[in-house]
Formats: structure tokens, sequence, C-alpha cells
């Protein structure tokens, strides 16, 4: 065994260290003293380590967490977005509204009683298909014709009307055949004295014309002092007239309007007399009331209808 000098302390040791064991129990001393000096880099080593373990929990929880918080303020739209369909929040059973009772006034216009409400015939199916004059002269003017006034002077003279504007299908109608019948071609045949109206029609415009019968020695038909105005101004002629569609009787009333005073009712079929148009479809008429007493009231043209 033979014996070595360290280089760095100087000492010798025997050859069968490795290196100097006095160099080694120096270098333990001074690392032992450093960790007594300084326990705070110890505690660091150690927290070091610790903190390294902890950190990645830390990191998913903190986006478990922001991911909860975004579902709990956008999932309903985020949800919607990406297909899904968003439930009502208040969903509210659907109630379909109940059939509601008619106006008083609808439900007057239609009760047989009542005498101002029209009763229409079973003939008349509508206004362009009707051949009624008093239909057919409630539509407004708008065709032109070749002449609206003439007077025929002999029974069985004709004179043929022309008539423009509307449509190509036309239908003449005349207020009284006994005293002019008109043909489809605007042809008027004078029958007997008196003056009528002849109207002709395209179905949604009128034109009229006053036709005036007047044969020596021709039969007289009644003959009135105004011929029927047209238009709203009514369709009546004055004169004598007969109460129609009336039902269990027809009003007549203190003024042309269904909210003037009621004065009498006068039974269906009854002879009145037609003073004078009073507009709106409403005539002036008198008659014999009880007791052989004349009075004056108004009553609706649906209701009336030249003798």
């Amino acid at each position: 065994m033979a014996m070595i000098r360290c280089p760095k302390c100087g000492e010798k040791y025997s050859d069968t260290y490795k290196e100097c064991p006095f160099c080694e129990e120096e270098e333990a001393l001074l690392d032992g003293e450093e960790i007594r000096r300084s326990p705070k880099r110890g505690r660091r080593a150690a927290h070091s380590r610790q903190f390294s373990l902890i950190t990645p929990t830390l990191i998913v929880l903190i986006f478990l967490m922001a991911g909860l918080l975004i579902y709990l303020l956008y999932g309903d739209k985020l949800t919607e977005k990406f297909g899904g369909e968003k439930a009502p929040e208040n969903p509210v059973e659907e109630v379909k509204p109940g059939t509601m009772p008619e106006e008083p006034g609808d439900q007057s216009d239609t009760m047989p009683e009542e005498p101002d409400a029209p009763v229409q015939e079973p003939e008349q199916s509508g206004e362009q298909d009707s051949g009624d004059y008093d239909t057919a002269a409630r539509l407004p003017d708008g065709l032109r014709l070749s002449t609206t006034d003439f007077t025929l002077k002999t029974l069985g003279e004709t004179h043929t009307i022309q008539v423009s504007g509307g449509s190509s299908t036309y239908r003449w109608i005349s207020q009284d055949e006994g005293i002019a019948s008109v043909d489809q071609s605007g042809k008027v045949v004078a029958v007997s004295n008196g003056t009528v109206n002849v109207l002709v029609t395209d179905g949604s415009k009128k034109a009229v014309c006053i036709v005036r019968v007047n044969a020596p020695g021709g039969t007289a038909a009644t003959t009135p002092t105004t011929p029927a105005a047209p238009a709203e101004s009514g369709s009546l002629r004055a004169g004598s007239a007969v109460v129609i569609n009336g039902g269990n009787g027809v009003r007549v009333r203190s003024g042309p309007g269904t909210d003037s005073e009621v004065l009498a009712t006068v039974p269906n079929g009854a002879d009145i007399q037609i003073v004078e148009s009073a507009g709106n479809g409403w005539y002036k008429i008198t008659f014999s009331g009880v007791g052989g007493v004349k009075t004056t009231g108004y009553m609706k043209g649906e209701f009336l209808k030249n003798n």
C-alpha cells in the first residue's frame, strides 16, 4: 500500500481511495453548512417540486370552470345555433276563439218580423242575371245612349236606341211593357199612351232613356206626372203603387231612414200613392189609414212597385 499526496489539500491518503477522502469530507461539511445557513434554499427546491405537480391540475380546473360559465351564459344560443330547437319558455296551448254573437243590428236585418228587411224573391238570383228593372236601376250610370228622351206618336211605332261603352253584352229592360216594350237589340215598340223608362245594363253599369207614347186614340195607360228618376234618386214613378215583399207588413216612417219614428204598418199588397223620391232608395208616400185618414210617410223602394 502506497501513500498519495492530494494536490488540492496536500494531505496524504492511501492509494486504495479513488479520491481524496479529506477533500470529500470537507465538501460534505461545506454543503451541510450552506443548508444550515440558508434553509430557504431547501424549501424553495421542495416548493418547486410541489408546484410542478399542482400547476397542471389548476390549469385543468380553470378550463373546466370557464367552460361551465360559458355554457350557463350562452348555452341556449349555442344549442340553437348548432342544430337544436329552443323550447318555448312559456308554452301556451292555442285556443280557438268561439263564434261571437252577431250584433243586434245584424240580427234585426234578418228577423222575419222586421218589416224593413227586404225579402228576396226566389226568381232573383243576382243583379247581373236578373231582369228585374228595380234591381238593375240600382247600378251606377256609365253607359252612353244615342238618345235619352224621345216620343212615339202612333201605337206600334218603333225606335232603336244605340248603346256604347261597357261590355259588349247588354240587357234591355222596359219599366212597363204595357206602355212600351223593348227587345235585346234596343228596339222600342209603342204599346199604349204613357211615359216609361227603358233601361240597358251590361251587368255593372246602366243607362236610362225616357220613352213617351202619345198616340191619338191610343189606350191611355197610367201616365206619371214625373218620369221615374234613375240611379240614386229613385227608380219608381210618382203615382199609384202597391206594397210588395212585405211579409207581415211594411213600416211607414216619419223620415227617410230606419232611425225615424214608425207611423204605421201597411200590409203586403196594399195600395199607396208615391209622391216623390227622397233619395237613398226611400220614397215619400201617402195612404189611407184607419178610418180613411190620409197619412203621409216614407218607405223604402224595395217594398214598392208601380201598378
